[in-house]
């Protein structure tokens, strides 16, 4: 599902992972008709991310920014957030999803990228 370009990047307080050609929307998420559909999309996004986050330290609070340029709407990649987010909280990454240590998301189109390009950067609070 992740192209082969998928990067991770680790900066002083952040990580930043990219990767290209596939998502999964809301719209996608909500519309499967039965759960073992959206449990199998689960299940292989989770194995993608945590590749993904192979060399990631744990950290408590944090940010999670969502940077993109495809067709879909803003609201429509939150369920890559929400993917990413339990996956760091599967692998022990991080304590909980909560609003007690996910300070904030952001979701932010960016025409001047790749199309079909996904990059989110985790800013690590503490």
């Amino acid at each position: 599902m992740l192209s082969e370009h998928s990067t991770s990047v680790a900066k002083s307080n952040s990580y930043t992972f990219e990767w290209s050609d596939k998502h999964v929307s809301l719209n996608d998420w909500y519309s499967s008709k039965h759960w073992t559909h959206r449990h199998k999309l689960k299940q292989t996004w989770h194995k993608l991310f945590t590749a993904l986050l192979s060399d990631v330290k744990q950290f408590k609070k944090y940010k999670i920014h969502l940077t993109y340029n495809s067709r879909l709407d803003p609201s429509n990649t939150i369920t890559m957030v929400k993917l990413f987010e339990d996956t760091m909280v599967k692998n022990g990454l991080v304590p909980d999803d909560s609003k007690r240590f996910c300070r904030g998301i952001t979701l932010t189109p960016d025409d001047t990228m790749a199309k079909k390009t996904y990059k989110i950067t985790v800013e690590v609070l503490e």
